[in-house]
């Protein structure tokens, strides 16, 4: 009988580029210069639209990046002249979503994934910049809880829920807007359909940063390499572990209450089985 050799240590949990940025191409275009690694959400090539597939995609992907050693600092952008600014009406119907739903469907296409994608993000130990390259109404999380946030001069943010979708604004954005802008200024915001301009955002220290359009990456990857590249590996990452802490004590106690009553709210009312009912804009028509 052979000795059984044991299985590398430094090999458990291990993923390489040229596997993950493959495996999530359809739903990210991922390049890495020198430990550098930029990810940029797209739907078909063009500006992304968020559906299902795209949602679960999340998690996967941002573990794959997490596990590999060779990753130093992410860059999180979207492609075109959005950051997440509309739906996929297609991808939501395939899982029938765009009539009536059961609960089980609700929880396994829904809750079980949000209750976990934010933290696709969180459990990153290394530094993440997030570069808002234009509107987004949804799933602002994505492009807010990052270490370093910047955006381009034409991105302008709302919220889908209450005013869009008809829904609860149940899903994170409750904590999030409520730490970010305070507890009367995120309830207007979130209730009325607010639209803030970039410049708005800076102000109220959402973003760190308004930069041109076409200046936005360029400026994430001057920060990459000015801000954290210089610094000493467990530097970085025992700093961003510090600042990323309360944020996921925050959302561990608050995101499954809130996104409970998100969810049992569409049952109730949902609006994309409603036959007047535009999906990819968040609007009655």
């Amino acid at each position: 009988m052979s000795e059984r050799k044991p299985y590398s240590a430094k090999q458990m949990y291990r993923t390489y580029f040229e596997d993950y940025s493959e495996r999530w191409s359809e739903y990210f275009t991922i390049r890495r210069e020198d430990g550098i690694i930029e990810v940029r959400m797209h739907t078909d090539g063009g500006p992304a639209k968020w559906g299902l597939e795209l949602h679960r995609a999340f998690i996967p992907a941002f573990a794959d990046i997490g596990h590999d050693p060779d990753n130093e600092v992410v860059i999180f952008s979207g492609t075109g002249d959005r950051f997440l600014g509309s739906m996929d009406p297609e991808g939501w119907a395939r899982y029938d979503f765009d009539k009536k739903y059961t609960f089980e469907q609700g929880y396994e296409f829904w809750y079980k994934d949000q209750v976990h994608e934010p933290f696709a993000l969180l459990n990153l130990e290394i530094p993440v910049i997030g570069a808002i390259n234009g509107p987004f109404f949804i799933h602002q999380e994505l492009g807010l809880l990052n270490d370093i946030v910047i955006c381009s001069e034409s991105t302008t943010m709302a919220d889908g829920h209450y005013t869009g979708m008809g829904i609860v604004p149940g899903d994170g954005v409750q904590t999030i807007f409520r730490e970010l802008m305070g507890v009367n200024r995120a309830k207007y915001f979130l209730l009325t359909g607010q639209v803030m301009s970039a410049r708005e955002l800076l102000d109220l220290g959402l973003v760190g940063e308004v930069v041109p359009d076409d200046k936005l990456l360029e400026r994430a990857w001057d920060i990459a390499r000015t801000v954290f590249k210089p610094r000493h590996p467990s530097a970085r990452r025992m700093t961003r572990a510090l600042l990323v802490q309360p944020w996921r004590e925050l959302l561990m106690r608050e995101l499954p209450a809130g996104l409970t009553n998100e969810c049992w709210g569409t049952h109730g009312y949902w609006g994309m089985a409603e036959k007047n009912y535009d999906i990819e804009n968040l609007k009655g028509q």
